[in-house]
């Protein structure tokens, strides 16, 4: 697999960070606050690996370098496009939400796209997620620090589920029931080509 990514790769990747980036603004602006209505702020967290799903669902699609970066930082660019309430800071977000998916398929030389992989992945930018929201927006004040801890837990289970896992999931059932992506590299391991 050459690992230059080609044009074809690049519309598809700034496609589907569009159509991301409108998902994103529905979290930010409605489905973040609908959340913390009815669960309260302790388990607001539970939706947080959609923001995550920028990097994986390219990722995963195209598994060449830094397609998880760019998937994501252009969702959030999108995003803040669009008119996400959380501003210019969606784009910091973006950038390191995406580095983080991405050093983890780094450091498997892209050569795994496994259930544990995707779950990495998924999880992996609540490394930056977790404490930003804490430092940036003091988000955990009203926590005790017991409930800090399943706060900050909750956006590694939720990233690993939502951008690892059903990620995952979702796109090996669209790769084994159609051909729309038979064009790029996750058909030929999906399909065993």
């Amino acid at each position: 697999m050459g690992k230059k990514v080609n044009v074809i790769e690049l519309v598809l990747t700034a496609s589907l960070s569009a159509v991301i980036g409108a998902i994103f603004l529905v979290w930010s602006n409605i489905v973040w606050d609908l959340t913390k209505l009815l669960l309260g702020l302790l388990f607001v967290p539970i939706i947080y690996g959609m923001w995550f799903i920028g990097a994986t669902v390219p990722a995963y699609i195209i598994r060449k370098p830094g397609v998880a970066l760019l998937g994501e930082f252009l969702a959030s660019v999108l995003e803040l496009a669009y008119g996400s309430q959380f501003a210019s800071t969606v784009l910091l977000y973006g950038f390191m939400q995406g580095l983080m998916s991405e050093l983890v398929f780094m450091l498997t030389k892209y050569k795994r796209w496994g259930w544990l992989t995707m779950a990495l992945a998924g999880a992996a930018p609540a490394l930056w997620a977790a404490p930003a929201d804490t430092i940036l927006y003091g988000i955990t004040a009203p926590l005790t620090p017991e409930q800090c801890i399943l706060f900050w837990s909750l956006y590694f289970v939720s990233g690993a589920t939502i951008a690892g896992v059903l990620v995952k999931a979702v796109i090996d059932a669209v790769v084994k029931n159609t051909s729309i992506l038979d064009a790029f590299e996750v058909a030929k391991s999906v399909k065993n080509v």
